[in-house]
């Protein structure tokens, strides 16, 4: 919900912009997509985040948004161009009551000056606009950063689970053999053979299952980048990063580098700028003119020179100053807002993260580590005649039940890391370190 919030304030431009640029280049052609076949089949997070940055159109789209409003500093920074009036009387009274010759012209220069400092005050105005929209840029590539190495952590655990699932399918071939051959040799009934071929297929509908749900991540994650036609393997442990679970430190990194707190930062220094800029244009802009003027018939020639600059009895940009301070005051409060609903997703963040780690850890220490011995136990109690076919499918049961949990808390521990790695600002830094 926050994320939602804060996007629809800092960077609704960015998602209004971001269909037409994943659609169509600065030409209007069709956007050429990257080779699939020139991207690695087996990718690290570092490999994953620099493919993001240097192949992925959605954040080719993003960083177009800068070029835009950098276009608008080219755009405050040009002068007003000079006008050029061209005028012509003829006479058609009988009588010269006006000047002596039956045709005069007029040609004036009127050049407009800025002198009130509108010219400094838009390119102010503008460059303000331009940091604003690199922070928000960079506040939308942190929660890529985030949907991509959460994409990655469950593309990770699902290759684990599978590689489980595996090899208790392989297991429980292993079993279902041994057991219909003690059937062979008397010591075991129909319905122990029958049990464990079920329990056999069992297993390997949950393989089918989990390789199906594998190759769906493998596609989201191409999707995510804009890359569909790329579908890689993720390389690497699946293991707690030791993210420190420590809320005062990590608000201390947050006030400092969180991208989004700085985005709404200079969203409101350039809503300063703009309400600066609205004071200066309240001021009308004069003109200085320049011409000659002559008649025909018979020919004279005079110069003229003027200034014209209008009145500002009524309109004195009151409409324009008065929404740049509105939007100003909408900057403090979303900036107020923002920095609150940070701080309170980073504590959550924490207290999730330690909460989580405390669970992985426990079962590792209580559940885990007595793994191994369960399994021999049980194995070798059936093969002995001490142990019933129900004592060793709940050992071999039991030994994937519990790697498959040992598998799903550790990544959502990840995932509670990565929460408090966004909130506090260190994602990315984090993500390219490895």
């Amino acid at each position: 919900m926050i994320q939602e919030n804060r996007h629809a304030r800092v960077s609704r431009p960015l998602k209004c912009l971001l269909p037409l640029f994943l659609t169509l280049n600065l030409d209007g052609s069709a956007l050429a997509g990257p080779n699939a076949e020139s991207l690695p089949q087996t990718v690290t997070i570092q490999q994953l985040l620099a493919i993001a940055r240097q192949r992925s159109p959605r954040y080719a789209a993003l960083r177009q948004a800068i070029e835009i409003a950098k276009a608008e500093i080219a755009a405050a920074d040009v002068l007003p161009n000079p006008r050029l009036n061209f005028g012509n009387y003829s006479l058609l009274s009988a009588n010269n009551t006006m000047y002596d010759g039956k045709v005069q012209r007029e040609v004036v220069l009127e050049v407009p000056v800025l002198i009130t400092g509108q010219h400094g005050a838009r390119v102010e105005a503008a460059e303000k606009q331009v940091q604003t929209t690199e922070a928000a840029v960079q506040a939308e590539f942190a929660n890529l950063v985030h949907e991509l190495w959460r994409t990655f952590i469950k593309l990770l655990a699902g290759q684990q689970r599978v590689a489980v699932l595996e090899e208790a399918s392989a297991k429980m071939e292993r079993l279902a053999a041994l057991v219909a051959g003690r059937e062979e040799s008397g010591g075991a009934s129909r319905y122990d053979t029958l049990r464990m071929e079920i329990e056999a297929k069992d297993v390997r509908a949950k393989l089918e299952t989990a390789r199906n749900d594998l190759q769906g991540t493998v596609e989201e994650l191409g999707l995510m980048l804009g890359l569909p036609d790329w579908k890689p393997e993720a390389r690497g442990n699946l293991a707690p990063l030791g993210v420190p679970a420590d809320p005062e430190k990590s608000w201390a990194d947050a006030e400092r580098i969180n991208p989004e707190i700085e985005a709404v930062r200079r969203g409101e220094i350039a809503a300063a700028a703009r309400l600066e800029k609205a004071k200066a244009e309240r001021w009308p802009v004069p003109s200085i003119q320049f011409g000659s003027a002559f008649t025909e018939q018979p020919y004279g020639h005079a110069f003229f020179g003027g200034v014209s600059v209008e009145i500002p009895l009524f309109d004195r940009n009151q409409g324009g100053m008065a929404r740049a301070a509105a939007e100003k005051q909408a900057a403090i409060l979303d900036r107020e807002l923002v920095t609150s609903q940070i701080h309170v997703a980073l504590d959550r963040a924490t207290g999730l993260l330690a909460r989580r780690r405390e669970t992985r850890v426990k079962f590792e220490r209580d559940v885990v580590a007595k793994l191994s011995a369960l399994e021999e136990m049980g194995e070798a109690a059936y093969r002995l005649g001490k142990g019933s076919l129900l004592e060793l499918l709940d050992s071999t049961r039991s030994r994937t039940e519990i790697r498959l949990t040992h598998l799903e808390l550790i990544q959502l521990e990840l995932e509670a890391e990565l929460e408090a790695l966004k909130a506090s600002g260190l994602l990315v830094s984090r993500a390219e370190a490895g």
